[in-house]
């Protein structure tokens, strides 16, 4: 079978013996991809660097001809990617953003503006920026994956976010039924103007914190399974049981 060769950035690594490694890998064009390298832990041409994750290579892969892994036959490395081993809130940051992507994109289905929005973040994050890199991560993935949030306009007042379906609205007696999140104006606004710019480096880091928070707790709800590093990088606050948390 051809090979395929791809930017890709390492989402996870186990090791397979005390030579190979099996990985996921999220590449530009061929989309999630779990391969079986043989030999990348030893001293080879076809493996320059090592694979580590949370760092960014040309990787050549041959596709699986049945239900196992793909064979990764070379990985040249081209960024370890150091802004997000600065400091420890860039580690869980850059953490953060490897397992909404592991689990919140399918195996084998390209998501190039996934890629890119992950790519950027892990590229320029820094103790400074975290907040604002995180939502502006967020909001592109849930996007590129059909999971955006839907915003109604001209909010005012009170303001909830339905998890269930992915809404920001105002309290209804319908909702009372539903799951709802309260949701501060602050935060609705900031959320309305990610939406609308697809950046948020326009916002404070506080409402870029909040507006990251509400959108990992969606993730996890969209999921439906906890998020081993979203505590470490948020805190224990959960919006099932905290007011005006969000």
């Amino acid at each position: 079978m051809d090979s395929e060769v791809d930017i890709a950035i390492c989402l996870r690594q186990w090791d397979y013996s005390e030579t190979s490694q099996t990985a996921a890998l999220l590449c530009k064009r061929l989309g999630v991809v779990r391969v079986l390298g043989k030999g990348t832990k030893r001293a080879d041409p076809r493996f320059s660097g090592g694979l580590e994750i949370a760092t960014i290579g040309e990787a050549v892969i041959v596709p699986k001809s049945n239900s196992g892994l793909s064979t990764l036959a070379g990985w040249d490395l081209r960024s370890t990617c150091r802004g997000a081993r600065a400091d420890l809130q860039c580690y869980y940051a850059a953490m953060f953003t490897l397992e909404v992507a592991i689990n919140l994109l399918p195996e084998g289905e390209p998501h190039p503006d996934s890629f890119l929005a992950l790519e950027s973040l892990l590229e320029s994050i820094s103790s400074a920026s975290w907040q604002r890199d995180i939502a502006t991560y967020l909001w592109r993935i849930l996007k590129d994956s059909g999971f955006a949030p839907r915003i109604d306009r001209g909010l005012s007042g009170p303001v909830v976010f339905l998890p269930a379906i992915g809404q920001l609205t105002s309290p209804k007696q319908e909702h009372r039924l539903e799951t709802a999140w309260e949701v501060l104006g602050t935060t609705a606004s900031a959320l309305e103007e990610l939406a609308e710019s697809g950046d948020s480096s326009h916002l404070t880091p506080e409402d870029a914190e909040r507006v990251g928070r509400l959108l990992a707790w969606y993730v996890r709800e969209v999921i439906e399974r906890d998020l081993s590093t979203l505590r470490p990088l948020f805190g224990n606050l959960h919006p099932r049981t905290t007011r005006s948390l969000l």
